[in-house]
């Protein structure tokens, strides 16, 4: 797969399987031209994207910001987690590849990343770099204030918003931060499986890059709409992972192009996507399973500093850190345990991706896609 013009995303409209009297695509009709994508008719839509353009040339001798780290961004204890003793200890039987603990055999779920503190820092960064681009909201849909019930599968995070609700969060490890808020308690669920929640019974379910975990995208769907209240929202969102660029290049950096081709080829392999707006695979799951009211908003998301809005950059600055903080974790297993791809070409493939990376005059960007409906 070449990262070419052709493949950038343009006027991205919803497929014959997207449901046309429902949906908004809050993305630029052209190139670049985010400023004129139209907000969604509702009343919680969010305000369109700014325009996407580089910033001026940064000169040969410039990068990025070196000081720019984790510590500072998100605070000394960001990655401090606990894994309580009254979890099952099977659960807790990690397999460890090259180092790296990734979870347990015993799910059905063949998670590509580890689940160890480097990568957990991660997962933090892309928490920030996703409240960033939706202007410090956790979520899109029109969900009530006075919401009581809320299961957020992968995540975790909207205890501290919604102090009155309940709120369960789900993952495949024990990944609880050190200190939780007394209204949420998480627990080990694999989303690929039969969910163990009851019947019509979660407001809002709240679903967040599983990209390369799930093979059955229409089950998984299937199960948030039989958990999920008359009446309730639930909301799907997911990165496309491939590296675009409106000026052409990221064609300057073969880097790039292995990196979209690991995920490529990997994504056939396993049978778990890494790309799903290129089926409508989240909006055709959710209207399938009978949700309503459905809605898709596209956005744009740089990867470094280099655009010259300043939320754009700060968000392309996270998730360049995000990546740089563990390239190893995102790549490892897809290349050495999936693909079987040649291990003595695998330490230049993560130098010259840190060089890609760092490089601001390559004006990369990858997609992330939220959908809603509700339950009639």
């Amino acid at each position: 797969m070449t990262n070419h013009q052709d493949d950038t995303p343009t006027a991205l409209t919803p497929t014959a399987s997207t449901p046309r009297t429902s949906s908004t695509v809050v993305i630029p009709p052209a190139q670049s031209d985010l400023a004129s994508a139209p907000a969604a008719a509702a009343a919680s839509s969010p305000t369109p994207q700014a325009e996407l353009i580089p910033a001026e040339d940064p000169g040969d001798n410039v990068d990025h910001d070196d000081n720019f780290d984790i510590d500072s961004a998100l605070g000394s204890d960001a990655a401090s987690f606990l894994y309580p003793e009254s979890i099952a200890a099977s659960i807790l039987e990690y397999r460890t590849i090259q180092g790296r603990t990734y979870h347990s055999d015993r799910h059905a779920a063949d998670y590509f990343t580890p689940n160890d503190e480097q990568q957990l820092q991660s997962v933090d960064i892309t928490h920030h770099y996703l409240t960033i681009l939706l202007d410090n909201k956790l979520f899109l849909a029109p969900i009530s204030p006075y919401v009581q019930t809320v299961l957020d599968v992968g995540t975790g995070d909207f205890a501290d918003a919604y102090p009155s609700a309940q709120v369960v969060g789900s993952d495949l490890s024990p990944c609880q931060p050190e200190w939780v808020p007394p209204n949420v308690r998480f627990e080990i669920a694999d989303a690929t499986l039969e969910w163990p929640w009851k019947d019509d019974y979660f407001d809002f379910v709240h679903i967040r890059y599983l990209f390369g975990a799930i093979q059955d995208w229409p089950a998984l769907f299937r199960e948030a709409y039989r958990c999920c209240a008359p009446g309730g929202w639930v909301q799907s969102c997911e990165a496309d992972i491939h590296f675009y660029s409106d000026d052409g290049t990221t064609d300057n950096e073969p880097a790039l192009k292995t990196w979209n081709d690991l995920y490529e080829s990997a994504g056939i392999e396993t049978g778990r996507p890494f790309f799903l707006q290129r089926e409508a695979i989240q909006e055709r799951g959710i209207t399938e399973a009978g949700f309503t009211e459905v809605r898709i908003f596209d956005y744009k998301l740089p990867v470094g500093g280099w655009p010259n809005n300043r939320k754009l950059a700060e968000t392309g600055e996270f998730v360049r850190l995000t990546m740089e903080n563990d390239l190893e974790g995102y790549t490892f297993y897809n290349w050495h345990n999936v693909l079987n791809w040649p291990r003595e070409e695998y330490t230049q493939f993560l130098a010259s991706m840190l060089k890609a990376l760092s490089n601001r005059r390559s004006h990369g960007y990858m997609m992330v896609r939220y959908v809603y409906g509700r339950k009639p």
